[in-house]
């Protein structure tokens, strides 16, 4: 008798499949590398176009007591039962399991008094994590508590880190790897909420003060990634080992409310990542890095995974330290339709501050700032010059243009930086209503600037009347 294995015939199939695809997908980008920059992607969740701000957010937070609606797991009491000052890491882990994915939702509580010590967790949807007033869930220092997990760490889709608080995880990789996004199946959650106003201390200083440390594995803190309708609000965040507040692959997320300050390097407050419709209001930073950074993927893998971030509203913002309110340099699935306004820039680096690079490609288009006021260090960049690197194709020169300054009240010593490409002029730049005072150093390469009623006038100037 002749026996055929189907199994493995059917494994050959599927392989040459994914191989023919892969070659269509490779040739294609190769294509439009040829022709230019990649136009921007779409949203990670496609069938939600662009929301009306500022957006709801989670739906178990409209309501001040939304967190009351459906099952409570008080992780203080039986079954959970943890005890103060101990890992918790079990109870809260169970907790979130049995008060997730539930239709009427649920909520998983650390009443005020306690202090819980946990490992990376996982976040479910229809849950309301609430750490209250005089709580604090407190990171440990043992490196194996934050697993390695695949996920985007530095706008790269790579084996990182887990996160002090994650969302979305992947649960089956390619086959095939294909390297630029390794996943084949994410779990996508809806609906989560992260309040209470207790402190999240990720207890992270070793992360960025441990020189064997590969930096592109350490953990986010809130990594919250594929998540449909998030709210994080009235929180204390301290001590993150990497980015802060890192929604990505996300939509309908709203930040407010927040306290967050971090030290270390790379430890950005809140960088929305190829995600779409945030808002971020009353908001206080003061970070190692930058205040906000908005981002969408870097370099080829960006490019390749091609999710954009559009529709981004912050404003009454509190920004102190920080590197600076930014958007890039990770600009690879472009930047649209951004709103920085209504607040308050004291001892920030910069106040204004888009930046990207060739090698990122896609770019960054229509972002206004308006209304701010304070003493940076230096007032505005807007550079496709953040880091140096050789002229390569077209799909990875970034672009940059209307964009709007109006309003802004900035004592600084340096001016402006305008740094444009010899091939990716920043183009469409209006300053309206501009004053600057303090020092008036200023570089305009490559850059086309329409001003009225602005100090100083900048050198690449075009009258508006």
């Amino acid at each position: 008798p002749v026996f055929i294995n189907f199994g493995a015939k059917a494994k050959q199939y599927q392989l040459v499949v994914t191989i023919v695809s892969l070659v269509m997908l490779i040739a294609l980008h190769a294509i439009a590398c040829a022709m230019g920059a990649l136009p921007p992607g779409p949203g990670p969740f496609p069938e939600y176009g662009i929301m009306s701000q500022p957006v709801v957010g989670a739906s178990r937070a409209l309501s001040v007591d939304g967190w009351k609606v459906g099952k409570l797991c008080d992780v203080t009491k039986a079954p959970y039962s943890a005890s103060n000052g101990t890992n918790a890491t079990v109870a809260l882990q169970t907790a979130i399991d049995d008060c997730g994915d539930l239709p009427d939702g649920g909520t998983v509580l650390v009443p005020s008094g306690f202090v819980l010590i946990t490992a990376s967790l996982w976040l479910r949807s229809n849950l309301t994590f609430r750490v209250e007033m005089g709580a604090t869930l407190l990171g440990t220092e043992v490196l194996d508590d934050a697993p390695l997990t695949y996920t985007r760490r530095n706008c790269l889709m790579t084996d990182a880190h887990a996160g002090f608080l994650n969302a979305g995880r992947c649960i089956r990789k390619k086959d095939p790897l294909v390297g630029w996004d390794d996943c084949a199946e994410w779990t996508k959650l809806e609906n989560v909420v992260i309040e209470g106003g207790g402190t999240l201390d990720a207890n992270g200083d070793h992360w960025y003060t441990n020189k064997d440390t590969n930096n592109n594995q350490r953990p986010m803190m809130l990594d919250l990634l594929w998540v449909d309708g998030l709210t994080v609000r009235d929180m204390r965040i301290r001590r993150p080992g990497y980015w802060t507040v890192h929604p990505c692959f996300s939509n309908n997320v709203r930040v407010t409310g927040n306290d967050i300050k971090t030290y270390g390097t790379n430890t950005d407050g809140c960088d929305p990542d190829s995600t779409w419709n945030v808002y971020i209001y009353n908001n206080s930073f003061s970070t190692g890095d930058d205040c906000i950074a908005i981002k969408s993927g870097r370099d080829w893998s960006g490019r390749m995974v091609n999710i954009s971030t559009v529709n981004v509203l912050a404003e009454g913002n509190t920004f102190l330290q920080g590197h600076g309110v930014s958007i890039g340099s990770e600009t690879s699935g472009w930047v649209r339709n951004i709103t920085i306004r209504d607040s308050s820039v004291d001892g920030t680096n910069l106040a204004v501050r888009i930046k990207t690079m060739r090698g990122r490609g896609g770019g960054v288009e229509d972002v206004v700032y308006e209304n701010l006021s304070g003493a940076t260090k230096a007032a505005i960049q807007l550079t496709l010059n953040y880091g140096n690197a050789a002229p390569t194709n077209a799909s990875a020169t970034p672009e940059m243009r209307r964009i709007t300054l109006r309003n802004l009240t900035i004592h600084s010593s340096n001016y402006l930086e305008c740094d444009g490409l010899d091939d990716s002029i920043i183009e469409d730049v209006t300053f309206e209503h501009v004053t600057v005072t303090g020092g008036t150093k200023e570089t305009c390469t490559h850059c086309e600037i329409k001003a009225s009623d602005t100090s100083p006038t900048p050198k690449c100037t075009k009258s508006l009347h």
